[in-house]
């Protein structure tokens, strides 16, 4: 009994995360099942939204201050973060960036 309560709330506190990041995208939850990889969308783009309770890894924390301080310094607006993966035969790249979640 209690397994599924975790799973009920996990699951409804991630419904809550991809509407507040629908808002703050200009875009909206998708609710359709015939779309079932799609949880956030936008005219231009879609967007997989995971919601977790525990602190982002210290490399990103300290990667978001040099970021802010590079900002600053530069007059220009922050680009993200981009994490780059190498091992095997092909790199890769992500770009992480922080959205106000706050309307």
């Amino acid at each position: 009994m209690e397994r599924k309560s975790i799973g009920r709330n996990n699951k409804q506190r991630g419904k809550v995360y991809e509407r507040k990041v629908a808002a703050a995208l200009g875009g909206i939850r998708n609710i359709s099942n015939d779309q079932p990889h799609t949880d956030v969308e936008t005219s231009h783009a879609v967007y997989e939204v995971k919601s977790t309770q525990t602190k982002p890894p210290e490399w990103l924390l300290k990667a978001l201050g040099q970021l802010e301080l590079a900002s600053e310094e530069s007059n220009k607006k922050k680009g993200g973060v981009v994490k780059v993966y190498t091992k095997g035969t092909k790199a890769r790249a992500f770009l992480i960036k922080e959205i106000d979640l706050v309307p």
